[in-house]
């Protein structure tokens, strides 16, 4: 890459907040972390984090580099995206982003099947908020991302991917095969709340029968999968989860799907782009590959033709 390492690192933690979550999202050690930020530091002749405990903030200095960095972030994009006819490493390199059930569960699969016939590609991914994402499509640092709802803003273009159910589960033994839309009033239900899409599919849905999420019991908020299917599996509440994310449990019997009454609730998977943007050869392929495999499909569809 042509941005150094130092600065990729530094705007990670400054965007994550924290040192552990650049670990994280970079799939570094916080130590090597630690080293990038201890030598950019030493480099500048300048402290760029207050530490407050387990908890940072930026100095002024940090607050300036900040600023600083991204335009040089935004402009290294430019000139690789410019150069990458001439460089087979930069050519062969996507840039991908998503929202929390998406990636999870959409972009591992997806890029399985393509790296069959595309051995060489090297991928950069971020699980991203939907400004976050925004703001990273339209300069350049993201070629594209895989969302479970449309994006509607005027340098950008979605497309519809493929359609997945949304079900309603809990533990098999407590699970009651049917249920009446009233019901939802009073059973304790994990709410996720860091997937914009899933929210809107249940809300829109719901709302056509006299329900809001403001009238559920809400149990708990969660913003962690893993977390949510662990207490779903124990009984103590039901969840609302697109049928990939839980294919596995139910096929096991680790989790039952509750029916309710005259509602059908389903999620998209969108494709967004920025328009105009001219695509390297490699991420074009991609699209292609995407859209050719996927595109107006519901999710069984897909894995039946695996």
């Amino acid at each position: 890459m042509i941005l150094d390492k130092k600065i990729r690192v530094f705007l990670t933690i400054a965007n994550e907040g924290s040192f552990s979550g650049a670990a994280r999202k970079l799939s570094l050690s916080q130590s090597v972390i630690s080293f990038h930020v201890d030598a950019l530091e030493k480099e500048l002749g300048v402290s760029l984090f207050h530490r407050h405990g387990r908890t940072i903030s930026m100095t002024d200095d940090g607050e300036f580099l900040f600023r600083e960095a991204r335009k040089l972030a935004q402009s290294a994009t430019l000139l690789e995206d410019r150069f990458s006819t001439h460089s087979a490493k930069i050519a062969q390199r996507i840039a991908l982003a998503g929202d929390a059930l998406t990636c999870a569960f959409t972009l591992p699969w997806s890029l399985a099947a393509f790296k069959e016939h595309n051995p060489d590609v090297e991928y950069t991914y971020a699980h991203l908020d939907y400004n976050n994402l925004i703001e990273k499509l339209q300069s350049n640092e993201l070629d594209l991302a895989l969302v479970g709802h449309a994006i509607h803003h005027r340098k950008l273009q979605t497309r519809e991917c493929f359609s997945d159910d949304i079900v309603f589960v809990t533990k098999r033994d407590k699970a009651q095969r049917k249920i009446d839309v009233a019901q939802l009033r009073d059973i304790p239900i994990l709410w996720m709340k860091n997937d914009r899409g899933l929210e809107q599919a249940i809300t829109h849905v719901l709302a056509k029968v006299g329900i809001m999420p403001k009238n559920f019991n809400i149990f708990m908020e969660l913003e962690d999968l893993t977390i949510a299917k662990n207490f779903a599996m124990s009984g103590v509440a039901h969840v609302f989860l697109p049928r990939v994310t839980v294919a596995n449990e139910l096929d096991f019997g680790m989790l039952s799907e509750v029916e309710i009454s005259g509602v059908r609730l389903s999620r998209m998977t969108y494709l967004v782009s920025r328009k105009g943007k001219q695509l390297r050869e490699i991420v074009q392929e991609f699209l292609n590959f995407v859209e050719e495999r996927f595109f107006g499909k519901s999710y069984d569809e897909i894995i039946k033709g695996q």
